[in-house]
């Protein structure tokens, strides 16, 4: 059997192709291990041509909310060809109400078992999604005459180490350049823009020496000059922290390979920095969300604050290790004032760097419950309105803020142009060291139009 699996995202977007699909990957290592027959190809392109050039017997499509009006053209595009077609991931497990008649069926969690009795009920033929054989296996989303039905929940793996490394051979990954990893499923705290402690349910770990072995074979292979822990909260279990950072030293990995990670301000102290120095680490990321107490509380809820941030930024800066962080702006009740706070916050810090966003309402958060209520989104809408990438304009975007469309982005551009100007210093102040290095990120910042 030849089963195609398509991550339905905006391929033209390069910040959509940075990290390739490693859900699918999962989901091939485990048909690999129980099949090893059964034929997988992942592409996100050219979706036609992948079909007409493998001719699957099956399909099988991954999105994300703000993709998922691609997912359903993929969905179209398998039937036009007579391919039974399902669909997974984080959307249609958290909505899954939304599935359309272009997908046969959806499959919702964890899909690294679902998909072995998936396979096994293609391969037999079937195809017809009220029927009791179907009915029979966990983790479904299947059609009926009454709707939308799910099957039985699939428990949760408890032993993540059983699942085998992923199937990275049949991603587009490049030698030589970044790449990443997931130790862990799952986050233990709730921040109510974040849907991932509803998907996971519950936080569950990879072994120190799963997770290392992993680290050696990208090393190995893709000879990556940087790796990122992409996990919600890597940090999270410190002593399994402790061994993985011991086990990476003991075999010299630390000198081969800069590291990411993304950390939560309230868990940053002398001691978590002590065993982060001993690796090489690229940038650490923390989710600071706001500079004003009052919109972190409600974003994060409760449990941190942002002279905790503050002292985050220090401790970490103090060591050398270059940190990043990610704000939000556009809450419900936030006046253009708290917003400014944010920014007085930003200009205060010793950030390398920083992203922000308007609060978007993605499939479940509780920020779209209140969306919902609102009636701002619905299972059936144009999906593209989730996109997070602002351009020059609000108008087609959700956004539960009271403050003007118009007057939003403004306060938005204000970010924007503070974070070109950290980005300069920053070249600046690198480029002594690294002067073509320098020339050519000031090109990127400040790139020359025809005609000029």
């Amino acid at each position: 059997m030849k089963l195609l699996l398509v991550n339905a995202i905006n391929y033209r977007r390069k910040i959509e192709t940075v990290f390739p699909p490693l859900g699918l990957a999962y989901l091939a290592s485990s048909l690999k291990k129980r099949y090893p027959e059964v034929q997988v190809k992942i592409v996100d392109r050219d979706i036609e041509n992948a079909i007409k050039d493998f001719r699957p017997d099956a399909v099988g499509v991954s999105s994300v909310s703000q993709n998922f009006g691609r997912a359903i053209e993929v969905g179209k595009l398998c039937k036009s060809f007579n391919l039974p077609v399902f669909i997974g991931g984080v959307h249609i497990s958290l909505l899954p109400e939304s599935l359309p008649k272009a997908f046969d069926f959806g499959v919702y969690g964890e899909g690294e078992e679902t998909i072995l009795d998936v396979i096994n009920y293609l391969s037999n033929g079937g195809i017809s999604s009220g029927s009791s054989e179907m009915q029979k296996i966990k983790g479904l989303i299947l059609h009926t005459e009454n709707g939308v039905k799910l099957t039985e929940e699939r428990p949760l793996i408890t032993n993540l180490d059983s699942i085998p490394l992923p199937e990275r051979e049949l991603l587009n990954i490049p030698k030589g350049g970044a790449t990443y990893l997931f130790t862990s499923r799952g986050c233990p705290y709730k921040c109510t823009f974040c849907a991932s402690s509803r998907f996971w349910d519950k936080v569950r770990w990879f072994s120190a020496e799963y997770v290392v072995s992993e680290i050696e074979e990208i090393v190995n292979k893709y000879n990556p000059w940087s790796i990122s822990f992409y996990d919600d909260l890597f940090i999270a279990n410190f002593n399994r922290l402790e061994k993985i950072v011991e086990l990476i030293c003991n075999k010299g990995l630390n000198k081969k390979v800069k590291f990411g990670l993304a950390c939560r301000a309230n868990l940053v102290d002398d001691r978590l920095v002590e065993v982060l120095k001993q690796l090489d680490i690229s940038m650490i990321c923390l989710g600071l969300e706001s500079g004003c107490q009052k919109i972190l509380s409600y974003l994060k809820g409760g449990g941190i604050t942002v002279e905790q941030g503050q002292i985050a930024i220090e401790l970490l800066s103090k060591a050398n290790i270059n940190v990043q962080a990610t704000f939000i702006i556009g809450s419900p009740d936030e006046t253009e004032n708290e917003i400014i706070q944010t920014l007085y916050f930003i200009k205060r810090s010793k950030l390398t760097d920083f992203s922000v966003y308007i609060l978007t309402p993605f499939p479940g958060t509780q920020i779209w419950d209140l969306a919902r209520e609102r009636g701002l989104v619905s299972s059936e809408m144009d999906w593209g309105r989730l996109d997070i990438e602002i351009g020059d304009h609000l108008w087609d975007k959700i956004i539960l803020s009271e403050i003007p469309r118009k007057r939003l982005l403004e306060l938005y551009n204000l970010f924007k142009f503070e974070k070109k100007k950290r980005k300069l210093l920053y070249v600046l102040k690198t480029g002594i060291k690294n002067p073509s290095w320098a020339l050519n990120k000031m090109v990127g910042l400040f790139p020359f139009k025809r005609g000029c």
